[in-house]
């Protein structure tokens, strides 16, 4: 670690140790710093920038009136100081010479894990694995001295083609309704489709599915619907005759173990902070 993200962390420990109840991150890992990044590409005055990959570890306290508004925060599993855990993949794009930047931090909520900011603002297309000279675009945040951060906050993002994940408890021995709706945009048939929680139950008797052509659509059962669980986490969908590729499935069914996906937006609010 370099001495400027130490006195990052020393920062974070020092006003963690002031306010024990307080949300705060409680660990900063530097994963790897590619110094210079772009393959040592210069941006005007600025001059080159380095990628840092970092995983961050939020812990926040379930009876804070911030954090009780978080669905089964009060079930998740806590650790020794009474605190819910989260970890969050962290990337920072910063101008190699601290001096050179406009002191400006551009954070980028991740869409799905992928970075939509730079193809926005340096006319480029999306690019997750930031290595390559062209992957910055036409330069205009580095031009600037910008320090750009992305931070993992969606729990259910696949690891894999620079996406930034985050990894939220679960709740175990909980079981509710969850509602899933898919666009296959294919008529492969059957359609094989991921559940964001795994089934409580694999009776298909137990599970609806339905489909209809556009959203205001009355949800219809036709004939040559059906479904089968290939997992506790997978359904495979037999599509019926006469919907198009962006016909709306929706499937309804018993979940378990939950995760405690609302702790995405805490840990958005403790790293920027």
């Amino acid at each position: 670690m370099n001495r400027s993200l130490a006195g990052i962390a020393f920062a974070i420990g020092v006003i963690g140790l002031t306010q024990p109840l307080a949300a705060k991150v409680i660990k900063f890992e530097i994963i790897r710093t590619e110094s210079p990044a772009f393959e040592g590409r210069m941006f005007g005055t600025v001059g080159t920038y380095d990628r840092i990959l970092a995983r961050a570890t939020i812990a926040v306290a379930p009876d804070d009136p911030h954090n009780s508004i978080i669905v089964d925060i009060d079930k998740a599993p806590r650790n020794s100081q009474g605190l819910v855990e989260a970890v969050s993949e962290v990337e920072i794009l910063r101008p190699t010479i601290a001096s050179n930047s406009n002191r400006r931090l551009f954070y980028e909520v991740l869409n799905r894990g992928g970075k939509l900011g730079l193809a926005l603002f340096n006319d480029n297309t999306v690019v997750n694995e930031l290595v390559n000279a062209g992957d910055a675009g036409n330069g205009f945040l580095m031009n600037r001295g910008f320090t750009m951060v992305w931070s993992g906050w969606q729990g259910d993002i696949a690891q894999g083609g620079g996406r930034l994940t985050f990894s939220p408890p679960r709740v175990p021995q909980v079981t509710g309704l969850s509602r899933e709706e898919f666009v296959f945009d294919h008529l492969e048939n059957p359609a094989h489709a991921p559940l964001s929680y795994p089934t409580a139950d694999l009776d298909p008797a137990q599970a609806k599915l339905t489909v209809r052509e556009r959203e205001a659509d009355l949800r219809t059962t036709p004939d040559g619907l059906s479904f089968k669980f290939e997992a506790p986490n997978r359904i495979a969908v037999s599509l019926p005759a006469g919907f198009d590729a962006d016909a709306i499935y929706e499937f309804i069914y018993v979940a378990k173990d939950p995760k405690v996906m609302g702790l995405g937006f805490a840990a958005t609010r403790d790293i920027v902070s």
